[in-house]
Formats: structure tokens, sequence, C-alpha cells
């Protein structure tokens, strides 16, 4: 037996669904991993990160716990490498100890991948 539907002039609508909720269920489905995250920490890099790192470098995400970040020069690359396990406390500090375990740089125009 089925119940009848009565009519109600204010129909109780449910709460909003935050957005990240939202989109990691897209995500999901489409069988990608969601890693906000991730995508934070490129948003908010210049809150982030030093005077030096900001006027030198470029977050391109991160992937498998290594952050890859792009430089103009090769020289800007071995100026901040001294640095990195600064900015690793910094996203530690922000998102967790689990996002970024490694930094990687390349150098602007050269699509071969990160080299530490």
């Amino acid at each position: 037996m089925s119940r009848a539907n009565y009519y109600s002039p204010t129909p109780r609508r449910p709460d909003p669904t935050p957005i990240d909720d939202l989109l990691g269920t897209i995500v999901e489905r489409a069988g990608a991993s969601p890693d906000l995250g991730a995508a934070k920490l490129v948003a908010s890099w210049d809150d982030i990160v030093s005077e030096r790192w900001r006027e030198r470098s470029r977050p391109i995400g991160v992937r498998k716990k290594t952050l890859l970040v792009e430089v103009p020069e090769g020289a800007d690359a071995s100026l901040l490498r001294y640095d990195a396990a600064d900015l690793m406390r910094r996203i530690s500090q922000r998102f967790g100890p689990d996002l970024v375990r490694e930094v990687r740089f390349r150098v602007e125009g050269d699509t071969r991948g990160g080299k530490s």
C-alpha cells in the first residue's frame, strides 16, 4: 500500500549542501580522488610562502605528496631549495603533515617534470 501525497503550502526544503561536499562527490564519481588540500595550497600560495618564494616561484600542484613548483631559472631552484624545509613546515602547520612530503622544481618552459 502506498502513502498518499498531501499538499503542503510550505514544503520543507533540505539544508544547503556545502560546495566542498558536492565537489568531492562529483570528483569521486568521475574516478579521480579529490585533493582539496592541494587546491587550497595552490590558491593560498602567497599567504603561505615567504617573500623570497613569492617573487621567484609559482606552485603547479601536488601529486603523490610531491609539490611541484615552477621557477624562472635554474638558479632560482638552487636558491629556494635551501628554504624547502621551512616551506614544508609552513604547509604542514596549515594543512597537516600528510599533504606534502617533498618539493620539486621545474624551470619555466621545461615540461619534462620537476627536479629537486
